[in-house]
């Protein structure tokens, strides 16, 4: 077992890149070849609320990592939703509508009752259970003929020391895009969910991957090339976090604000589904100030880029009140200004 013990995951990038050039070993898979390392690896963030990727060679797009990770807290398994934000996404669906195994739509829609209302419940109850557990993966998966099969198997709470930690269990982990790229947007940001509902901080994620690996043909491939080659890019991977003027600018879901928040996420979705996006951007009923200050000035820059360009896009990234996010958007929408 490998353990890359880490501060957030832009650090871990750097971490699993150096790891990958020193151990990886070149074997062959239904997506072609990969180099993978030969024994599990778990990576441990301290503070998995730095979630925000901001490498310009990586080239993560905030505006998918942040809705596809409402999408999922709010248990969605449609196409359409994440398709406004990263059109690829409908390449992952059977049939262009629904996904097979959407995270959030199996951990709270999938069974006979809401897998992350049992947790919170549970560990409200007694603060030292070993109980707390979301199953994602289902063994009807196994022999089932499908595009998408879920990554991530489980996500294990516990309390300790009065902060909320995780443990993911993966069998399959793209480090780029999935481990230190989607997942490590997902599962914080259930981690941080949970949290604020139980009214404690969080602490250490643990993700756990059976199989850690980067592809190395196809558009995977030319990213790996890139990270390899540019690994010293990279460097000072935590520096959006490290200024002590900025830290008042880190917008968490607040604990005081729960009822707010699950009200808005509901108002979301409903009223994307009945108007679409463009009537979401516009809307003023927002009652948290997550989404008054971060998640409706995210789609809204986003709707300027689609209507306009990113450089348009770009001089209304300042809407957007959280430092790590905004600066995120802002490198992003940069690599797309033409000329």
């Amino acid at each position: 077992m490998k353990v890359i013990n880490v501060r957030n995951v832009s650090e871990a990038l750097v971490s699993g890149i150096r790891l990958m050039k020193a151990e990886g070993e070149k074997l062959s898979s239904r997506n072609g070849a990969t180099l993978e390392i030969p024994e599990p690896v778990t990576t441990t963030y301290h503070l998995p609320w730095e979630r925000v990727i901001t490498c310009p060679v990586r080239d993560a797009n905030p505006f998918f990592h942040l809705m596809e990770s409402l999408w999922i807290i709010k248990g969605r398994q449609d196409v359409k939703f994440l398709n406004e934000f990263n059109k690829r996404m409908v390449d992952y669906s059977d049939d262009g509508i629904v996904f097979n195994a959407p995270y959030g739509h199996r951990i709270r829609n999938h069974g006979v009752a809401d897998q992350l209302e049992q947790v919170i419940d549970t560990l409200a109850l007694d603060p030292t259970s070993r109980q707390a557990v979301c199953q994602i993966w289902d063994q009807n998966d196994l022999m089932k003929d499908t595009k998408d099969k879920a990554c991530n198997m489980s996500i294990v709470f516990r309390i300790r020391n009065g902060k909320l930690c995780i443990t993911v269990y993966n069998r399959s982990n793209d480090m780029i895009w999935g481990a230190y790229g989607a997942n490590a947007v997902q599962f914080s940001m259930i981690q941080e969910y949970v949290a604020a509902r139980l009214g404690i901080p969080m602490g250490t994620y643990d993700q756990v991957s059976n199989s850690f690996h980067v592809y190395l043909e196809g558009p995977g491939g030319a990213l790996w090339d890139k990270l390899k080659e540019h690994n010293s890019h990279v460097a000072n991977p935590t520096s959006i976090y490290d200024d002590p003027n900025r830290g008042q600018d880190l917008l968490l879901m607040d604990q005081t604000q729960m009822r707010e928040f699950d009200r808005d996420l509901t108002v979301l979705f409903s009223m994307y589904d009945k108007y679409g996006l463009s009537e979401v951007g516009e809307m003023k009923c927002w009652e948290s100030d997550y989404f008054n200050k971060l998640v409706i000035p995210m789609i809204s820059v986003f709707l300027v880029h689609k209507r306009h360009g990113a450089e348009v896009a770009l001089k209304y990234a300042d809407r957007i009140e959280a430092h790590d996010w905004k600066t995120a958007v802002a490198i992003w929408l940069s690599m797309r200004v033409k000329g």
